[in-house]
């Protein structure tokens, strides 16, 4: 029997298959018409819905998201977009408790560089507490960084 977790509004989510986890960059492009990565961002989203690759995101991740679109867009759409996010059965919302705070606080500690950033860090302690090995970001500098002392994969732009 598949092993699932119980998501708000009563869905569940299958822990086993391939998963990716998704930087806030990706979701801001993709729902805002004017980022100069948006087309990019339509194309990544149509393979992923076409392979029905689930995406996951943790809760600040989702803060940044809505945030910025409030700011590029308008509250309205930065809402629809909270919602979307919320329901759409193919999108997990990780929430990043007092163990996930502790594991991001012990990998940004272990970094020496200064600009690093803590969402960052965490995000790094989401994919390896969750056993999620793919990241979709389009800052893959910053997280060449974390790559090293925590190994993973992009996922592959195209």
């Amino acid at each position: 029997m598949e092993k699932s977790r119980n998501l708000p509004l009563g869905r569940t989510f299958p822990l086993r298959g391939k998963r990716i986890f998704v930087d806030s960059n990706y979701f801001i492009a993709f729902f805002n018409p004017t980022d100069s990565l948006h087309q990019k961002t339509q194309d990544i989203g149509k393979e992923l819905d076409r392979k029905g690759i689930p995406l996951t995101l943790s809760n600040l991740i989702f803060l940044e998201v809505v945030t910025v679109i409030s700011q590029r867009r308008n509250k309205q759409i930065a809402g629809e977009v909270g919602e979307y996010l919320e329901t759409n059965p193919l999108v997990e919302i990780i929430h990043v408790d007092e163990v996930l705070h502790q594991n991001t606080w012990e990998i940004f500690k272990s970094v020496q560089q200064k600009d690093v950033s803590f969402v960052d860090c965490s995000i790094i302690a989401c994919m390896r507490f969750e056993g999620i090995h793919e990241l979709l970001t389009f800052d893959k500098k910053d997280f060449t960084i974390l790559k090293k002392g925590f190994p993973f994969s992009f996922y592959p732009i195209i």
